[in-house]
């Protein structure tokens, strides 16, 4: 009789025992998780997340977003360029370039979209700036020297075998509108000459209340 009890009860305990432990254990992994989509783009976040048996509101099935806090970000969202911001969450940012082959340091006048990985340096053959007038001569550009009776416009300016000297007094290569007698720069493109940080095809600094490129537009 004993025997018969132990054999009975043996097994059921093992087997209580088995589903207290095993199977709650089953069961949750079963449960899927859920990632909080505080923005409501349809992707989610890896940080925010629980588990329930059905869709909580607010939480998706992904944890695709870069962004949680701006709707326009997200995996293939529309790159949006010049502004810094990785919209589609490949890593990379968006800025006009323009075709340089020359390698002058000036572009070609149609601009091009590309994604870049950092913010400071342009692909192979492109500027961040246009001004060219001719991209397949590296003598030929906005900073260039006219040379006299070459009928060529050397520096881009409209106007060809001019020879014109303008006051460079800060040294960046751009003129003021003040003419020299007979040393200086051929462009007059300068906006402020006390100051080589401000001129023509340089980039601009967002909010700073300055005009860097002289293109009459702080970008305040």
């Amino acid at each position: 009789m004993k025997n018969s009890i132990i054999k009975i009860i043996l097994p059921v305990t093992l087997l209580i025992t088995a589903i207290l432990i095993v199977g709650p254990g089953c069961t949750q992994d079963n449960i899927p998780w859920w990632y909080k989509d505080a923005d409501g783009d349809g992707f989610g976040i890896y940080e925010d997340r629980q588990q329930a048996s059905s869709q909580p509101s607010g939480y998706v099935d992904n944890t695709d977003d870069c962004d949680d806090t701006n709707a326009n970000v997200f995996p293939n969202a529309t790159e949006i360029p010049d502004n810094e911001i990785d919209e589609d969450c490949n890593g990379k940012f968006a800025y006009t370039f323009y075709s340089d082959k020359d390698g002058d340091g000036f572009g070609s006048p149609s601009p091009i979209v590309v994604e870049i990985d950092n913010h400071t340096t342009a692909p192979n053959n492109h500027s961040w700036f246009a001004g060219d007038c001719d991209d397949n001569d590296i003598a030929i550009h906005p900073k260039a020297n006219e040379i006299p009776n070459n009928g060529i416009d050397d520096n881009c300016d409209g106007e060809t075998d001019v020879i014109e000297y303008y006051i460079d007094a800060d040294g960046d290569g751009y003129g003021s509108q003040q003419f020299s007698a007979a040393q200086g720069v051929h462009n007059k493109l300068d906006c402020n000459d006390t100051n080589n940080e401000i001129h023509p095809y340089t980039r601009e600094i967002p909010n700073d209340g300055i005009d860097s490129n002289c293109d009459g537009n702080d970008n305040t």
